[in-house]
C-alpha cells in the first residue's frame, strides 16, 4: 500500500520532484516513530513534527509542509480503505509568523544583470523577471516552446500556461540561443560540454552567487517571482489575471502578494507621511 501511494499520486499528475520529497518525508517520519502502520495514531504524528521543531530547529513552513504530506498519505490510506480512521486528520495547521518578503528593486535588478558574465545567465535573469515563472518550469522548458513573444511553460501537475517575454527578454534570449553551438531541445543548458540540461539547482546557485558579487541580500529565484506579482499588483493588475499569469490553482495564494504589497504601504505611510 505505501507503493500504491505514489502510484496514484504519480497518476494524479504530481511531479517527480514532488514524488521524491513526498519519499523523503515519510521514510524519515517512519524512521523516527518505529511503528507499524496501523498503529500509528494523531500523538505520533504531533511528536514528530515537535522533535523536528525542536531538535533539528525547522522552520515552521518546513513542519506544515511536512505535515500536508503526512495528510496526504495518511488520508489516502483511509479513503482506500487500508486504514479505519486517518490519524493526520485532526493535527491542525501549522500557524506561521507571517514576515514580508520584498520584492526586488529596480536597482537591485540591474546590479544583478551588470554582474552576469555570459549570455546564459542574462537571459535566465530576465526570462524569470519578464514572466514570473518558477524555476521548476523554466528547467523544463525546451526552445521549441518560444513563440514570438510567448513562452509555453508546464506547472505544477503538469499544467500547461503561456507566459510572456518582454523587449529585453526576447533580445537577451534571442542572442543567448543564436550563440549555443549545441543541439539540445532544453531551453538552458549547461555551459561546459556535453551542454545537458540545466537543473533547477544550477539555476539557484547562480543568482546566489550573482548576489554575492552583487551585493544583493537574499538573492533567489522565487525572489523575481514575487517582484513580477508585486508589481502587476501595484500597477493595477486584477488578481485574477496575476493568478493567471504566476499559474496559481487557488486565488489565496496570490492574495498573499496582495496583503505584502499592502504592509509595505503601510510601513512606507508611516515612514514618509504620519
Amino acid at each position: 500500500m505505501y507503493n500504491m501511494f505514489f502510484v496514484s499520486k504519480k497518476v494524479s499528475g504530481l511531479s517527480m520532484e514532488t514524488l521524491n520529497y513526498y519519499g523523503y518525508v515519510l521514510q524519515r517520519f517512519f524512521h523516527e516513530i518505529q511503528k507499524d502502520i496501523k498503529n500509528i495514531d494523531t500523538n505520533d504524528i504531533r511528536y514528530y513534527l515537535a522533535e523536528r521543531a525542536m531538535r533539528d530547529n525547522i522552520s515552521k513552513v518546513t513542519q506544515d509542509n511536512e505535515l500536508r504530506v503526512l495528510k496526504s498519505f495518511f488520508n489516502w490510506q483511509q479513503e482506500e480503505g487500508y486504514l479505519q480512521h486517518s490519524p493526520a486528520r485532526k493535527v491542525a495547521k501549522i500557524k506561521q509568523d507571517y514576515r514580508i518578503k520584498k520584492p526586488y528593486s529596480e536597482i537591485e535588478l540591474e546590479k544583478l544583470r551588470r554582474e552576469t558574465t555570459n549570455k546564459r545567465d542574462l537571459a535566465i535573469i530576465d526570462v524569470l523577471y519578464s514572466t514570473g515563472c518558477r524555476v521548476s518550469e523554466i528547467v523544463k522548458a525546451n526552445r521549441e516552446d518560444i513563440a514570438g513573444d510567448e513562452l509555453t511553460v508546464y506547472g505544477k501537475g503538469g499544467k500547461e500556461r503561456v507566459v510572456y517575454l518582454n523587449p529585453k527578454a526576447i533580445l537577451t534570449l534571442t542572442e543567448y540561443i543564436n550563440d549555443r553551438e549545441d543541439d539540445n531541445e532544453a531551453l538552458f543548458v549547461h555551459l561546459r560540454r556535453p551542454h545537458s540540461r540545466l537543473k533547477k539547482e544550477g539555476i539557484e546557485s547562480m543568482i546566489c552567487e550573482l548576489g554575492k558579487r552583487a551585493g544583493v541580500k537574499k538573492a533567489h529565484p522565487h525572489r523575481f517571482r514575487r517582484t513580477v506579482a508585486t508589481n502587476a499588483l501595484n500597477r493595477g493588475m486584477p488578481m485574477e489575471e496575476v493568478q493567471q499569469l504566476l499559474g496559481h490553482n487557488d486565488i489565496q495564494t496570490t492574495s498573499i502578494y496582495a496583503k505584502s504589497t499592502q504592509e509595505n504601504v503601510k510601513a512606507d505611510h508611516k515612514k514618509y507621511v504620519v
